[in-house]
């Protein structure tokens, strides 16, 4: 990529080429943009399409186009800086309002990659989106403040390891230069200009210039344990320890809105009269804090000020050489439905028709108690949410991950095979809440396949793609106990197993269980390290973070029960190679035994917890320093794998059987808190002792 970083003369340069005259609010963004104009001049029309700077910019109906290769002589700084590390040829094109307009009601959240374009045509960056702890998807890292020594960023962390950029290119240059109001830097997707540090607060324009400083402070914590809208996370979603490894200012999740302590306001705006805006404008500004400093958000925040629709934010940024690039659709709904709960669930469908054979859009959107769009969605097994879609004879499977678009949404194209019915399951887990499964049906028109009838396997063993996949248990197959299946992969010729067999989405297999009424939905993992969580008739298990490193075990087993006799369908999903393959097999399970445990007594003094599939209610206890305490733990009888309760650091391990209650005694415990947590798995309880 060409790459040039600022001098004073080239700061010059682009603050004429930028500032322009005092012209009004559509001619300014028509003469913002650094335009390279040898790009209408040349005949080659491969040298055009890499020519650095914006190479045009035309008007198209609502919008102005600006096209460009993302690429520029100038060096903006790390703002400008893809989190990918993009090194490939790029013919993008932005939509952005002439006229912005704000918005009075609810505000769209920024695109979670770009969130407009600096005036050198490469985009303005989404910078906490890419990296979090654990990458569970949780607590993201500022990387702005992550690569600072400290003497720039208000937030940087010195250490030896660490060198600063002797020059961050504009940026810097704009935070030292407080002779002028700064130029406009770039625009947003909503159409409002963002703007350099440096302005004036008087109704004039013409009073004292000053940086602008953020309204977002760090939070008065000294646990990570909510988010600051009050989300209180369960103990698997706690983030590090504040300390010198991770101190305040670390993570985006860290900061907390304060009205008043800054000139900005939510988004890292306000209104201001400029050289370019005589009579006023909504503007973005380069944020800083009291001390002067770069400070967080930088640019914008979460949130557009303007008003923008979600289909138009999804087309305001393409990239026409992108391979991964999503099909277009004409925006038409195929289907809405929101199955409602604590935090809803909608699927909306688009596309030309709801009929096989055509790329349809299906978009999911997570609502919190005060039904604001969920952003993040706790990564589990390496995705934020796992679909899988079934026929309605269980003849088709298909597992696959949407992902966060424009609009908080989380989508995914695809195009059904055959007409008829199918299930989709959608598989996630929101900030504070159990992992849970959501279900949605879907009626397609074109030709149907024609049914297959389900007919129990006479053996479990298969041959697939030159492998022999076979199944084993030492346990009938019964409705209502905890059954270990056992897994083996082999090379068909050899008999070995598969020197290419490798990790597929963070285990060495994903095991998917439904029974042949489509009520009963399974989805497992191996069991070294096992959780499972139940929404209705839904069970999940699954296991912690696996290693690339570690050899291919000889099998590969798990745990899993089942609600009620009957036909299942069980399909094994592992990773040989760049392959994943799908092999799979129908059980049938009998009625479940009867058994009579032995009822036991809960104390009046005792605190109860129930273990369910959807891990410990509740999941956190606030105890005395002086006493003991008695807690009365019960799993319950629906299907989970709670078969085991850890207490780690008090050396407690206790078997529990479906439906049956244990009580076990904490004895007094110095001020702190104590893990608990089930089997191996994430799913973790607290106590806290004070």
């Amino acid at each position: 990529m060409l790459r040039a970083k600022y001098n004073i003369q080239a700061l010059g340069l682009i603050c004429g080429l930028v500032l322009g005259g005092q012209v009004k609010a559509q001619s300014t963004l028509a003469s913002a943009w650094i335009v390279n104009h040898q790009a209408a001049s040349q005949a080659n029309e491969s040298l055009r399409a890499i020519l650095p700077e914006v190479q045009s910019v035309t008007t198209q109906q609502r919008f102005r186009e600006i096209r460009s290769a993302g690429i520029s002589l100038y060096f903006l700084g790390p703002l400008q800086s893809p989190v990918d590390n993009i090194e490939r040829k790029r013919a993008l094109r932005f939509l952005i309002p002439p006229v912005p307009v704000a918005e009075t009601h609810d505000h769209i959240s920024v695109r979670p990659d770009v969130v407009g374009t600096f005036v050198n045509g490469v985009p303005i960056y989404k910078q906490f989106t890419s990296s979090s702890d654990q990458n569970q998807n949780l607590w993201h890292f500022d990387p702005i403040a992550n690569s600072d020594d400290g003497s720039f960023v208000a937030t940087g962390r010195p250490r030896p390891t660490l060198e600063h950029k002797s020059s961050w290119g504009l940026i810097e240059n704009l935070f030292a230069d407080s002779s002028k109001h700064s130029p406009i830097i770039g625009y947003a997707f909503d159409g409002f200009p963002i703007y350099g540090p440096w302005a004036s607060t008087n109704p004039d324009a013409r009073g004292a210039l000053k940086k602008m400083r953020s309204s977002y402070q760090l939070r008065k914590i000294n646990r990570r344990i909510e988010f600051a809208d009050g989300t209180r996370l369960t103990p698997s979603q706690y983030g590090p320890e504040i300390n010198g490894n991770f101190p305040l200012g670390t993570f985006v999740e860290d900061y907390e809105f304060v009205s008043g302590s800054g000139d900005l306001d939510e988004f890292n705006g306000r209104f201001v009269k400029t050289p370019e805006y005589p009579d006023g404008t909504y503007a973005y500004f380069l944020s800083s804090d009291a001390s002067g400093h770069l400070a967080f958000p930088y640019l914008l925040a979460g949130k557009y000020f303007g008003k923008i629709s979600q289909q138009e934010l999804s087309q305001g940024f393409t990239d026409s050489l992108d391979q991964t690039s999503k099909p277009a659709t004409n925006g038409t709904m195929l289907f809405s439905r929101t199955n409602a709960g604590r935090q809803p669930l909608t699927l909306e469908v688009e596309g030309e028709k709801l009929v096989a054979g055509i790329p349809m859009r299906l978009s999911f959107q997570v609502q919190n108690s005060a039904q604001q769009p969920l952003r993040f969605l706790e990564y589990v097994h390496e995705r934020p949410l796992h679909l899988l879609i079934v026929s309605d004879d269980l003849s088709e499977f298909v597992h696959i991950h949407p992902e966060l678009a424009a609009g908080d949404r989380y989508e995914v194209f695809h195009t059904f095979k055959s007409g008829g019915r199918y299930r989709l399951y959608a598989d996630f887990t929101p900030p504070g809440g159990a992992q849970r499964v959501e279900s949605f049906d879907l009626t397609l028109l074109g030709k149907k396949r024609e049914n297959v009838k389900l007919s129990a396997d006479k053996n479990w063993g298969h041959e697939t793609n030159g492998l022999t996949v076979a199944m084993t248990t030492k346990q009938s197959l019964r409705a209502g106990e905890d059954i270990e299946l056992a897994f083996t992969i082999r090379d068909k010729a050899s008999g070995k197993i598969p020197e290419n067999l490798t990790p597929y989405l963070g285990a060495w297999a994903h095991f998917v269980i439904i029974d042949e009424s489509l009520e009963n939905f399974i989805h497992a993992h191996p069991l070294e390290n096992q959780n499972t969580f139940r929404t209705l008739n839904t069970i999940h298990f699954h296991n912690e973070k696996l290693s690339a490193l570690e050899p291919p075990p000889s099998e590969i087993r798990t745990m899993t029960s089942f609600q009620k006799p009957g036909l299942y369908k069980l399909w094994a999903q592992f990773q040989v190679g760049d392959s994943v393959i799908v092999q799979p097999f129908v059980l049938q399970v009998n009625a479940a035994e009867k058994t009579n445990l032995a009822k036991i007594s809960i104390p009046d003094d005792a605190v109860e917890i129930k273990i369910g599939a959807n891990g410990f209610t509740p999941s956190r206890l606030e105890i005395s320093v002086k006493k003991i305490t008695k807690i009365a733990l019960t799993r319950e009888a629906t299907p989970n794998c709670a078969n085991k309760i850890i207490f780690p650091s008090l050396g407690i391990s206790q078997d529990l059987k479906p439906g049956q209650t244990v009580i076990i005694e904490i004895p007094p415990q110095p001020i702190g808190e104590l893990r608990f947590q089930y089997g191996m798995g994430m799913y973790k309880g607290a106590i806290v002792v004070h």
